[in-house]
């Protein structure tokens, strides 16, 4: 065993424009070599645990972009800085003879193992069964046979999920499971502005990303009587043939919850308005009678606002495996009111 070890390659550049606007950009290689994991050992050893081992390589690419612009008209002043970054995530070794290694993120919805890290790939994928939609007829399900001719899911009915026969077998089995979507971000993004005139200032500061997906595990199937959310009132009915929610009922024959489909995976993309804060310097002919050199009062914000297609808490989620939400605590929004004094 040895140190990770990171080796970085960046090319840019900065400009300055007609005085009040400068650009930076720059195109990054990173390469780290040897990541410290700790892998499965098999149970016959008989212990809890194993030691950290080197178990690949793995490097990011992308590009880096800032865009800042200054102006000064009379009392009035403005800034504003925005910034992009581009991410290529990619595998690039694995252990000798190993092609994955399992990430271990388990849910509450007890369907195993979801995500993997596969030779070729990005870190911590989602992997799970593809869905072909919702089956509306018997006829469709009895239509829909294996190579041999023999019905791939007998067990389902009209409302029930169609899962990809990926292997091209005579059933629908693990094997039919392949990489479904990724936890890490394409795109992230932030803009800050500041706004000046007299005493008065304003800072606003907001940040978010795109092109992620996030496991929505908040449903829990180990608790019989848990709540679903209010999306369950769009599911399969004969009089509501939905083809995205499946039917409900009892035991789940075809395993609508019990697979690991996207059905589970929504997208991550959010913006996020983190912080904003309003401020006022009291003149100085007040602030001298009080012996004070400079008073200010200021109102903040954070998190005040966000956008975002996900039904979860929070889009911008924690936790211990990067992408799923089990329920991890929303951020909150908070508001304060504040008075610096210098003497």
């Amino acid at each position: 065993m040895k140190w990770e070890e990171t080796r970085q390659t960046n090319i840019g550049f900065d400009l300055t424009l007609l005085n009040d606007f400068s650009l930076s950009a720059e195109y990054y290689k990173k390469k780290t070599v040897g990541v410290l994991q700790t892998p499965d050992i098999p149970l016959y050893v008989g212990a809890a645990g194993g030691a950290a081992e080197n178990v690949g390589d793995m490097q990011n690419t992308g590009f880096e972009f800032e865009l800042g612009y200054k102006k000064r008209i009379g009392e009035f002043n403005l800034g504003v800085n925005a910034n992009l970054s581009t991410l290529k995530n990619k595998v690039t070794r694995l252990l000798p003879g190993k092609s994955f290694i399992e990430d271990n993120a388990q849910s509450f919805q007890t369907m195993g193992n979801f995500t993997r890290t596969g030779l070729g790939r990005s870190f911590n994928e989602f992997y799970g069964y593809e869905m072909l939609g919702i089956f509306q007829t018997q006829a469709e399900i009895d239509a829909y046979r294996g190579p041999a001719g023999t019905i791939l899911q007998p067990t389902a009915k009209p409302g029930d999920i169609k899962y990809a026969n990926l292997d091209g077998n005579e059933t629908i089995s693990g094997s039919d499971r392949t990489y479904i979507g990724s936890p890490l971000p394409k795109l992230t993004y932030g803009v800050t502005v500041n706004l000046a005139y007299k005493g008065f200032d304003m800072v606003i500061f907001g940040n978010g990303v795109a092109g992620n997906m996030i496991f929505q595990g908040l449903r829990r199937l180990d608790v019989t009587y848990a709540n679903w959310q209010h999306s369950i009132l769009d599911r399969w009915t004969p009089n509501n043939p939905s083809t995205t929610v499946p039917r409900v009922v009892e035991n789940d024959p075809n395993g609508n919850n019990t697979k690991f489909s996207k059905k589970y995976l929504e997208k991550g993309d959010y913006f996020r308005l983190k912080t904003l804060q309003i401020g006022y310097n009291l003149p100085s002919k007040i602030t001298q009678k009080i012996g004070a050199q400079k008073l200010r009062v200021y109102l903040m914000s954070e998190n005040l606002w966000t956008i975002t297609n996900y039904s979860g808490y929070d889009p911008e989620i924690g936790g211990t495996v990067l992408g799923v939400d089990r329920g991890v605590y929303p951020q909150a929004r908070s508001f304060m009111v504040g008075l610096n004094v210098a003497f």
